[in-house]
């Protein structure tokens, strides 16, 4: 036998190991699962971003941020909806209630729960959200509430008394999870945006300038911006309320009990630090492609691009993003004019029963509709139209003729006391006053102030 030192038998016996280590290394290594790397998991993941193939046409959206403001008693039926239409193409959606909960896979941050008890205590206002906590705590049905009207005002519901206490809050906490966005949107669970429109038009404008976009309502000489119809912001101007000014929220809470609503609040406390309201209606509407006026009283709309419209049912969502999905983007932006084209004027016909086309209502500036006319029959309403030049849709209701100069498709509408409701358009008006029309080869997105 061939002799070794002990040296040499003991690095045999160390490379013998050191083979078979390296060996079991190698095949732990291919067999073995990776080890999982210690990331920090957040408490409430984000919905995935759709992958629809039209959001990869838009620009992109990563700097911009939509607060959804909504109710516990109506986010279920709506929420998913909007995410799965309008909002399929947004990378950041936050969502604020008036009660904290997982709907599905998202989730809704209370904007109340910052509320001081100094306010909520002895305000009525707080009622509806006081019983709704202990609801939810004691048996996570709130379903008793729905309907509950508000005690100082019994013709409204009590949630959309409290919905007033959300706007300021929901801003501050929508900087505190998405600080230094570009762009904060705030809209209701019912908004539609035309999302490809919007990202255009917000490219061509500064992030830096204080702004503050909406479709105006003016109360007691406030100018503001209708919430239903969306309120857009800059990054300035949302740093100014709620960094600059720290506890905005807080110092207009008080107030707030004896204010309308809370679009008012959050543009008196934008005007106190000296951001003015730069209108934008009728891109930013409160109508539906079904309520949208075209025609002589309402020109405004016309060519225009759409930018959100308020109101919209699961449905009407579902149809108006089917719509945009097969419409090509090579077509530019999406106009009034388009859209009631291929959505409004498709679905007319001489009269439909069981039908209110909205000629009873006024609208902008009173141009829209609201004439009234005495009439036993629709075929004596239909006369009357056809006598007024500026006629081109009735309805007949109760022995009376509403006159509209403008022209809606509006919704089906069942008999009440006063009998059927009946409406009817005058196809060959609205023809002759279509062709008259310029093409919208030119579309003009509303300038930035200065």
């Amino acid at each position: 036998m061939r002799w070794t030192s002990r040296s040499a038998q003991a690095w045999k016996r160390t490379s013998l190991i050191g083979i078979i280590l390296i060996l079991t290394y190698l095949y732990l290594s291919r067999t073995a699962p990776p080890t999982p790397v210690d990331l920090p998991v957040p408490a409430h993941p984000p919905p995935p971003v759709s992958s629809s193939n039209s959001c990869n046409d838009f620009p992109s959206s990563a700097n911009i941020v939509v607060s959804i403001k909504t109710g516990a008693s109506e986010a279920a039926s709506k929420l998913p909806a909007q995410m799965k239409t309008t909002l399929r193409c947004a990378s950041h959606v936050v969502f604020f209630s008036d009660l904290e909960q997982d709907i599905g896979e998202y989730h809704l941050h209370d904007a109340l729960s910052t509320v001081s008890h100094s306010v909520m205590d002895n305000n009525l206002d707080f009622n509806f959200y006081r019983e709704q906590l202990k609801l939810w705590k004691s048996s996570k049905d709130i379903s008793s509430l729905k309907g509950m009207k508000s005690p100082e005002a019994p013709d409204k519901l009590a949630a959309w008394t409290l919905d007033k206490y959300k706007f300021i809050h929901s801003l501050e906490k929508t900087w505190e999870l998405k600080p230094d966005m570009d762009w904060y949107l705030l809209f209701d669970a019912d908004t539609y945006v035309i999302w490809s429109n919007l990202l255009r038009w917000l490219e061509t404008m500064d992030p830096n300038k204080k702004s503050y976009f909406g479709s105006e309502v003016s109360i007691d000489g406030t100018r503001f911006a209708h919430g239903g119809s969306g309120i857009i912001m800059s990054k300035a101007a949302v740093y100014e309320i709620v960094v600059q000014h720290n506890g905005t929220a807080a110092k207009w809470d008080p107030l707030t009990h004896e204010k309308c609503c809370g679009d008012l609040v959050l543009g008196e406390a934008l005007k106190e630090y000296g951001t003015e309201l730069q209108d934008v209606w009728p891109s930013m509407s409160g109508e539906t492609p079904a309520t949208m006026p075209l025609g002589p009283g309402t020109p405004q709309y016309s060519c225009g691009p759409a930018l959100t419209f308020h109101h919209l049912s699961p449905k009407e969502m579902k149809d108006l993003v089917d719509y945009e999905e097969k419409r090509s983007q090579s077509l530019g932006p999406l106009t009034h004019m388009e859209l009631f084209k291929d959505l409004t004027v498709k679905s007319l016909s001489p009269r439909r029963k069981n039908w209110d086309n909205l000629a009873s209502d006024p609208g902008e500036f009173g141009k829209t509709g609201g004439v009234e006319k005495d009439a036993a029959t629709v075929e004596e309403c239909a006369k009357f139209c056809i006598a007024d030049k500026d006629c081109f849709q009735y309805t007949h209701h109760d022995h009376t003729c509403y006159i509209g100069m403008s022209i809606r498709l509006g919704y089906e509408k069942k008999p009440d006391k006063g009998g059927a409701y009946q409406s009817g358009w005058n196809l060959e008006r609205l023809d002759k006053w279509m062709a008259e029309q310029p093409s919208c080869d030119h579309v003009t997105f509303p300038t930035q102030s200065a």
